[in-house]
């Protein structure tokens, strides 16, 4: 069988999830060893000291891959969506969590660096975190109490993912209307942010309705790559188009404010989108690649790896070596992660059987 799995897409989806460690690893080290403010907030290594782009563009690329998903299917199954898309998102997080939770029990006695970022280790493992903790951060309602995620603070972007998914089906049923529907969800986000419902910056949001206000601001992210796919949108053909492409991408990955990561994200999916383009040909095979097939066991795990690596190092090793370890560490741990759970829920995400047929979509069956 051939495979429908582009490539590409896969590589771009590793090197953000390693961006997303490099962000961690900056994260944990205060200054002076880091690089200046003027590099890390006015270039692209912007990404790096926030963190925030890659996350975006992770909901842009799933809303584009996962309608491309439904796309090609001749015949919809709902309930077995939203079987499969529960299992293997939530399985892997809840073996995650179990893994951040027994880290902890292991290390908790250890004593912390003084060089380490003392917000790091307080939003991670900070609160002495519990079985109750796990559960809610496995149920992926939210921050329900209000204290963060002390076992993994990556699960906030997951409850986004989770939420967002299951409704994504609805909207490829009726195809004609994804130009309603950008709209109305940037609508929505603005209404959100002029409201003061949702701050520039939000995460997940305190509480349960903030929670929800959030994920309503971050459709506009799946929308957008929901109408690229369902729209069969492809970059005009020409030197100066794809050169200002890349300009969008280079302002999404340098510039701090959402809308414009939404534009980058979106111009980098059209940049590869094309097989024939250089950009397209350099990321098939290769480490990126591989990063990209394991990229979600890295999210999920890499944080709890990162401390129990800061507990057992941290006090006799120079920060930059703790950091090397660190990044070493999470990608073998998120390896055996990929083969011991992720692949385990995908094969039992496949025993749903019932079946909700739908209309056929036509059009371009693009695979992903």
């Amino acid at each position: 069988m051939v495979s429908n799995r582009r490539e590409e897409l896969d590589a771009l989806r590793g090197i953000a999830a390693v961006v997303v460690l490099l962000h961690h690893v900056h994260w944990m080290w205060p200054p002076p060893w880091v690089l200046p403010d003027s590099l890390l907030l006015h270039t692209p290594l912007r990404m790096i000291a926030t963190g925030r782009a890659p996350v975006l563009f992770f909901f842009v690329l799933s809303g584009y891959v996962l309608t491309l998903a439904v796309q090609r299917r001749k015949s919809f199954r709902m309930m077995d969506w939203y079987w499969r898309r529960t299992l293997r998102l939530c399985l892997p997080i809840a073996a995650g969590l179990l893994l951040s939770l027994l880290l902890y029990q292991i290390c908790r006695h250890h004593p912390i660096s003084h060089q380490l970022n003392p917000f790091f280790w307080r939003a991670q493992w900070g609160q002495d975190p519990t079985w109750e903790d796990w559960f809610e951060e496995t149920t992926l309602l939210g921050d329900v109490t209000g204290q963060g995620y002390p076992l993994d603070a990556a699960v906030w972007s997951l409850t986004h993912e989770w939420r967002i998914s299951l409704l994504l089906p609805l909207a490829v049923i009726w195809r004609r209307v994804w130009i309603p529907t950008i709209l109305v969800s940037a609508i929505v986000s603005m209404v959100l942010i002029f409201s003061g419902e949702v701050a520039p910056d939000v995460t997940l949001g305190r509480g349960v309705l903030n929670g929800l206000a959030a994920t309503l601001y971050f459709i506009l992210f799946f929308a957008a790559g929901y109408a690229l796919a369902v729209s069969g949108a492809r970059l005009p053909k020409g030197r100066g188009i794809r050169i200002a492409a890349w300009l969008a991408v280079f302002a999404g990955c340098s510039i701090g404010r959402d809308s414009v990561v939404l534009v980058g994200a979106c111009a980098l999916i059209l940049l590869v989108s094309d097989p024939a383009s250089r950009s397209s040909r350099l990321l098939r095979g290769g480490i990126w690649q591989e990063l990209g097939k394991i990229s979600y066991s890295l999210y999920i795990t890499h944080l709890p790896v990162f401390l129990a690596v800061v507990a057992w190092f941290g006090l006799f090793m120079p920060p930059l070596e703790v950091a090397g370890l660190s990044v070493v560490s999470a990608i073998l741990v998120a390896t055996v992660f990929f083969w011991l759970v992720e692949m385990p829920a995908h094969r039992l995400s496949q025993f749903h059987r019932k079946t909700i047929p739908r209309p056929a979509l036509g059009g371009d069956m693009s695979s992903s």
